[in-house]
């Protein structure tokens, strides 16, 4: 059964943007956009008003932008722009203040200073089992099963599968950010340096407002389990992340995006104590209609759609490999 859903994009490359794990470039952001149908994709501010009043179509579909990340700015939103479409974008507001998100700080590391995603994978878990041991970790994969595992996620490899588990379900945040901290120092690397021209400013976030794209919360500093902190927390996260983007907007959002697709009741209840009225989700799985769980296809499911309809040589698309 077809349901209104957003189209979640991240990664875009062109430019001074390099093609990265999961990007894709305005070329293929435009076939994609004809392939889905310019006429059932639906801009920001309307979709808010239909959501709204109950009165979206199945067939509706928005666009959506996570992480406020300069590529989309650069490589989208010209895209955006030729077919007069708005989307949403969901901005966690650490950088704001010169405290950079590690999830993106460490995929540029892994983009950047190794030859291939494996070699990364390869020296990441050999760091793992130096800092908590080499039965630890066997032992615990021996419970994976990499066909479930994330299964929602079909784009993910079967090495992006073994990485997370090991990066979720047996470091923790604390340990995985320790660990990657001191990949970075032993490859000569800095936090800042990494971090350079990876996302947009206030002047950004203010200008997007006022040519009518829609900006959301996406937490403050971005955890990747912000479902998992204990609800005090998980408040200050999208308070703290409101306050910001009221000071820089003139008002406080109203939709919000579950960071990682982390979330649990909980979350849903804080998000109502703060007045926002509808969330988006990472997948389209059923069972989880409620307006702040709005169902989201990541847009490599839609590349690999348009792959199967056309030729390998074809140049329809642009996508570099899974998100």
């Amino acid at each position: 059964m077809m349901h209104p859903h957003g189209i979640m994009f991240h990664h875009f490359h062109g430019g001074d943007h390099a093609p990265s794990q999961g990007s894709i470039d305005a070329h293929a952001l435009r076939n994609l956009i004809r392939h889905v149908g310019v006429e059932r994709i639906v801009r920001a501010d309307e979709w808010l008003q239909r959501a709204e009043s109950d009165s979206l179509e199945p067939q509706d579909i928005c666009l959506t932008f996570d992480d406020a990340l300069r590529c989309q700015l650069d490589v989208a939103r010209p895209v955006l722009e030729e077919f007069n479409l708005t989307g949403f974008w969901f901005v966690h507001t650490s950088m704001l203040e010169g405290e950079f998100s590690r999830l993106e700080v460490y995929r540029q590391f892994r983009e950047t200073c190794f030859d291939s995603l494996i070699q990364f994978y390869s020296a990441f878990e050999e760091q793992a089992r130096n800092t908590v041991g080499c039965q630890t970790v066997s032992n615990a994969l021996d419970r994976l099963d990499i066909g479930t595992y994330l299964a929602e996620y079909p784009f993910y490899t079967p090495a992006d599968r073994r990485f997370r588990f090991i990066r979720n379900q047996i470091l923790g945040e604390d340990r995985y950010t320790k660990i990657m901290d001191e990949m970075i120092v032993l490859f000569g690397q800095s936090i800042e340096t990494l971090a350079k021209n990876l996302w947009i400013d206030a002047t950004d976030i203010r200008n997007l407002s006022e040519t009518g794209q829609v900006i959301g919360l996406h937490s403050h500093t971005h955890p990747v389990a912000i479902g998992e902190l204990p609800p005090d927390r998980q408040k200050w996260e999208y308070k703290t992340n409101a306050q910001k983007l009221e000071k820089v907007l003139g008002e406080m959002p109203r939709i919000m995006a579950h960071p990682c697709n982390s979330y649990t009741a909980k979350t849903l209840d804080v998000l109502r104590e703060l007045g926002i009225q509808f969330g988006f989700r990472a997948n389209m799985v059923e069972g989880h209609w409620s307006k702040l769980e709005c169902p989201r296809e990541d847009h490599s499911n839609i590349i690999r759609e348009m792959n199967a309809c056309e030729s390998p040589s074809s140049p329809a698309t642009s996508l570099v490999t899974s998100r």
